[in-house]
């Protein structure tokens, strides 16, 4: 388990499979590169408000919200 701070500093929790994504994803990242499980998971990460998804012409692109101390 990891604590990842979202915008607010509202602390939230993250288990092993999405602390590697988290990690895996420094500025942002199309859909298209990662794999059904990481798609799956950025899902999640999406869902717990840790991920951004974001579409521009056409593609899906997952990024990291910043919280105050990233």
């Amino acid at each position: 388990m990891k604590t990842v701070e979202i915008p607010g500093g509202i602390p939230v929790f993250i288990n092993a499979l999405e602390s590697k994504l988290y990690d895996s994803i420094l500025d942002e990242m199309a859909k298209s590169a990662l794999s059904e499980r990481d798609q799956h998971t950025a899902q999640q990460l999406v869902n717990k408000g840790v991920l951004t998804r974001e579409i521009r012409e056409g593609k899906t692109f997952y990024k990291r919200n910043k919280g105050s101390i990233q």
